[in-house]
């Protein structure tokens, strides 16, 4: 069964989805756009055919029942806002202790799941810690990881400064998880090509959707060295053959910045 179908009342034959479809899977016929079963077979349900047809009239199984919203047009009075709120976001290392709303937090997850994937093969999860006593468990872990795999490890022993850290953090300085009262884990296959790639374009996706709802978050690189320990990766749910990309701490923020900092020249060579 195809996986693309247009409104005959609505199609205007313009063979914009025939043009925009990445892997030329669709077809003008005399009667209008096709995708036929062959073709349907190696569709991903990129979406492009929905998202630049002006007469809004392909269709989508994936999207059945789904009300579609309207994309954001393109505004030259938008363009300076979007640009500056982009420079505004800044790493939050202090937060609020009460929790995130679950519904902030599905907003959040629900704008990083449109983040662009290699191939559109979408293969990475997310794992949350929305409980707060579940990141209080985890920071311990991390903890207990630090005093112990660390201290034998080639590289980790060398990298961490791993009794000042347990120092601060056994007298009450949290600078494993920053304080925060959640965590999210990014995990994949770990032989997925563009893992890194679909992890770091989804995560960025995941930080602008904090943003623009007033929540904090910063990367967590211990969270996401100390998966690697079967500890931490059963406590999160790893699967066999899967991989944590990367962790992220969130919660709501106690400040906010008021100025954005210089970041110099951009480091440029234009060919």
């Amino acid at each position: 069964m195809s996986k693309f179908s247009f409104n005959e009342e609505t199609c205007i034959g313009c063979g914009v989805c025939v043009r925009i479809c990445p892997k030329g899977l669709i077809r003008m016929d005399t009667d209008g756009p096709k995708m036929d079963e062959a073709s349907a077979k190696r569709c991903n349900n990129c979406g492009q055919c929905v998202a630049f047809c002006p007469a809004k009239s392909a269709m989508q199984e994936f999207s059945r029942g789904v009300e579609l919203e309207d994309a954001l047009a393109y505004s030259s009075e938008r363009g300076p806002t979007i640009l500056k709120f982009l420079k505004s976001r800044r790493s939050e290392r202090i937060y609020q202790p009460d929790p995130v709303p679950h519904e902030t937090l599905m907003r959040i997850l629900e704008t990083a799941n449109f983040a662009p994937s290699g191939g559109n093969n979408r293969t990475i999860r997310w794992v949350v810690l929305e409980n707060p006593a579940k990141t209080a468990e985890l920071r311990e872990m991390i903890a207990e990881w630090f005093d112990t795999v660390c201290r034998t490890h080639p590289v980790y022993s060398k990298r961490y400064a791993i009794d000042s850290i347990l120092e601060r953090f056994r007298g009450g300085k949290d600078v494993i998880l920053r304080g925060a009262p959640h965590v999210a884990y990014v995990i994949g296959p770990e032989k997925a090509v563009w893992g890194p790639v679909d992890t770091g374009i989804a995560l960025a996706y995941f930080n602008l959707a904090c943003e623009a709802l007033d929540v904090g978050c910063c990367f967590a690189g211990y969270a996401t060295k100390a998966a690697e320990w079967d500890k931490v990766a059963d406590f999160i749910g790893v699967k066999p053959g899967e991989k944590v990309w990367c962790a992220i701490c969130f919660g709501k923020k106690a400040m906010h910045a008021v100025r954005i900092p210089n970041r110099g020249k951009v480091p440029l060579t234009l060919l």
